[in-house]
């Protein structure tokens, strides 16, 4: 069972609003950057002068790393993962999606409770589909002492047994070569899902009124844009 843990949490992900810290406000990576540092300068300015010193090293550990990596600026969290909100840029989801680049706004999706993924919502409203949207996600292995080989067995296990709904059903996963090392796909789940050796996992879900070739053809276009712009 959790070898499916992060796929299985993802199935609800698009009925779920963010909390209050993710207001789907389009941000850029450079404006979310500042806010961090924002509040890091705003909590520390009301210490006391006695923690003054233990503060500016909470502030430093604290701060995003940022790095550029062509013409992409990202942040990463202290285990080296890349906002998932720069990996893919609204313009190529409006391409396919036939919506307004600007009428998709972001949400970081990503754990508060683990510092071993990240993700984003890219989001819209002016559809039929409730809570329509695209997410990506990046993920590092959760159990890499226990378990070194674990995102091998999980892209195995979805192509070989599928993934059980929480209705009780089953749906099919194929394979999905051209990404990583190994990867698997459904369209009837919106799920595309690949590795990078047993170090990294990757995936972008539809919940979009694009179906069979058409989501298809985007998820290769979302996947290999993702690839292009991370940072490894």
């Amino acid at each position: 069972m959790r070898i499916l843990l992060f796929l299985l949490l993802a199935c609800a992900v698009f009925s779920c609003k963010p909390d209050g810290s993710s207001s789907g406000v389009k941000t850029t990576p450079s404006e979310r950057a500042s806010q961090l540092k924002k509040t890091t300068i705003t909590k520390e300015e009301g210490m006391k002068s006695a923690n003054e010193a233990s503060s500016s090293l909470v502030q430093k550990e604290s701060e995003p790393r940022t790095t550029r990596k062509g013409n992409v600026e990202t942040n990463f969290n202290k285990n080296g993962i890349p906002d998932a909100c720069d990996l893919l840029k609204e313009a190529t989801i409006a391409k396919y999606l036939g919506i307004p680049a600007e009428s998709i706004n972001l949400a970081d999706g990503s754990s508060s409770k683990s510092q071993l993924q990240r993700a984003c919502f890219f989001k819209w409203d002016g559809t039929a589909l409730k809570n329509a949207g695209v997410m990506v996600q990046i993920q590092q292995n959760p159990v890499a002492d226990d378990v070194p080989e674990y995102f091998t067995y999980m892209v195995q296990s979805l192509k070989k047994d599928g993934e059980n709904s929480l209705n009780g059903g089953n749906t099919k996963f194929y394979d999905w070569p051209g990404f990583g090392d190994d990867g698997a796909y459904s369209t009837e789940a919106g799920k595309y899902v690949w590795r990078v050796g047993n170090d990294w996992a990757f995936m972008v879900a539809f919940n979009t009124e694009l179906k069979g070739k058409d989501q298809e053809r985007a998820a290769k276009a979302f996947a290999q844009e993702v690839m292009d712009r991370m940072t490894f």
